[in-house]
C-alpha cells in the first residue's frame, strides 16, 4: 500500500509538472508569437522605407544627369558666345585712326559696318582728342 501511494504521488507529482511545463510552453508560444508579429510589422515598415528611399534615390540620380547636362549645355552655349564674339568684335582701332585721318561717321559705318551711334561716339571722342 506504501508503494502503492509513494507511485500515486510520484505520477501526480510528474503529472504537475507535466502541467506546469505545459502551461510554461504556452506563455513563451503565446509572447514568441506577439514578438514574432512585432517583429514582422518592423520588418514590412522598413521594407517600405527602404522602397521609398531607393524611389528617391533614382529620381535624385535622374534631377543630377539632367543637371549635369544643362550645365554642359550651358557651358558649350557661353563658348560659343565666347567665340562668336572673339572673332565678331568691331573693328573699333581701325574707325579710331580712319577718324584720325578725317573720315566721318557715315564713312564709318559705311567702311566699317558699326552703327550710326557708335561711329557719332568714336568721331567725337577721337576728333576732340586731337583739337
Amino acid at each position: 500500500m506504501v508503494d502503492s501511494s509513494i507511485a500515486i504521488v510520484a505520477v501526480v507529482l510528474c503529472l504537475l509538472i507535466i502541467l506546469v511545463g505545459g502551461v510554461a510552453l504556452l506563455v513563451t508560444g503565446r509572447r514568441f508569437r506577439n514578438e514574432l508579429s512585432s517583429l514582422r510589422g518592423e520588418v514590412e515598415t522598413l521594407k517600405q522605407s527602404v522602397g521609398a528611399l531607393c524611389s528617391s534615390a533614382v529620381g535624385v540620380d535622374k534631377r543630377v544627369i539632367r543637371l549635369e547636362r544643362r550645365g554642359r549645355d550651358l557651358e558649350e552655349r557661353q563658348e560659343t558666345i565666347e567665340h562668336n564674339k572673339a572673332g565678331d568684335h568691331p573693328p573699333y582701332a581701325e574707325a579710331i585712326r580712319l577718324v584720325q585721318q578725317g573720315a566721318s561717321a557715315e564713312q564709318l559705318v559705311n567702311e566699317l559696318g558699326i552703327s550710326g551711334g557708335e561711329a557719332d561716339l568714336i568721331v567725337m571722342l577721337h576728333r576732340n582728342s586731337q583739337a
